[in-house]
């Protein structure tokens, strides 16, 4: 179940977080610690709505807006 953590209203987009399974954890994409979550850009566009998850593993959202950024 993905999890809201950030909104941004003027690209009307919303950061979303989703807990991995403790089987499928790996390293961090960024930081090599070890990764609890997946993270994504959701837009509003109901065109977009139900789109995956990124399915690189972050240990957090720092690591991914640093790697993405």
């Amino acid at each position: 179940m993905a999890v809201q953590i950030e909104r941004d209203p003027f690209a009307r987009m919303t950061l979303m977080r989703e807990l991995l399974p403790i089987g499928e954890r790996k390293e961090c994409t960024w930081c090599g610690q070890p990764a609890k979550f997946t993270y994504a850009w959701e837009e509003d566009s109901r065109a977009r709505r139900g789109m995956p998850l990124q399915d690189k593993p972050f240990c957090s959202v720092s690591c991914f807006k640093t790697y993405y950024e």
